[in-house]
């Protein structure tokens, strides 16, 4: 769904709308306290039947998103009330969306690798050096490259022994696996996944050495190198 639409196309009605809705709250153009419009409002904004709407805030609200108020309409909850963590591709609609992703990344998997390199053991550092080479073996583009890097970040995100991080780190790459492809085909893919390969192989001696400064540098410098070549 296009980020300003009046109208949603006619398939998935009710996730489109939900999806709009959420994009509006996670832009800040919806705030906490702020009433939703009326069924009807919606339907005619939308060119949707009210049961759509219906459906659609009945999504949200189980997410934790939206709050009724039975006679007064439905309202946008605070941030605390969200009982989950849900981020539709229709909200990754513009290149600075990305950006923003790949900015929370970058603070995620820098602290994921500081401590990583506190906590990790060596059947993480195995993992690790599996996925390096792993990754130097590939030799085309595709998306089991993608996929190989993701693994390296995530056995990371492991060996920080914080099931919590990897949660986060795993929603955000998967986010960002399909644009990180894209993106690769514009670039030079041997000269890209040599350095690429260098990258990984510095996070992995700096977590190795059991060296948490070394380590956020060298996940730091990687990601900021990587937004950069992406074009992000």
């Amino acid at each position: 769904m296009e980020t300003n639409p009046n109208k949603v196309s006619r398939q998935g009605l009710p996730s489109q709308v939900a999806a709009f809705v959420r994009f509006e709250i996670l832009r800040g153009n919806l705030k906490p306290g702020d009433r939703l419009p009326t069924e009807q409002e919606f339907s005619a904004q939308h060119g949707v039947s009210r049961a759509v709407i219906r459906e659609a805030i009945a999504k949200l609200r189980h997410e934790g998103l939206v709050v009724s108020r039975q006679g007064i309409g439905a309202f946008v909850a605070s941030p605390e009330a969200a009982n989950s963590l849900t981020l539709e591709p229709n909200s990754l609609a513009v290149p600075e969306d990305y950006r923003h992703l790949y900015e929370l990344r970058l603070m995620l998997e820098t602290g994921a690798a500081e401590l990583a390199a506190i906590q990790r053991s060596d059947e993480d550092l195995a993992e690790m050096a599996r996925c390096i080479d792993n990754l130097a073996e590939v030799k085309d583009l595709h998306s089991a490259y993608v996929e190989t890097d993701i693994a390296f970040h995530r056995a990371v995100a492991g060996a920080t022994k914080n099931p919590f991080v990897s949660l986060f780190i795993a929603f955000v790459d998967v986010k960002l696996k399909e644009s990180i492809l894209m993106a690769l085909r514009s670039l030079d893919f041997t000269k890209t996944k040599a350095i690429a390969h260098g990258e990984h192989q510095r996070i992995f001696e700096a977590i190795q050495a059991r060296d948490p400064a070394a380590a956020a540098a060298a996940m730091r410098s990687h990601l900021t190198n990587s937004s950069r070549r992406l074009g992000l």
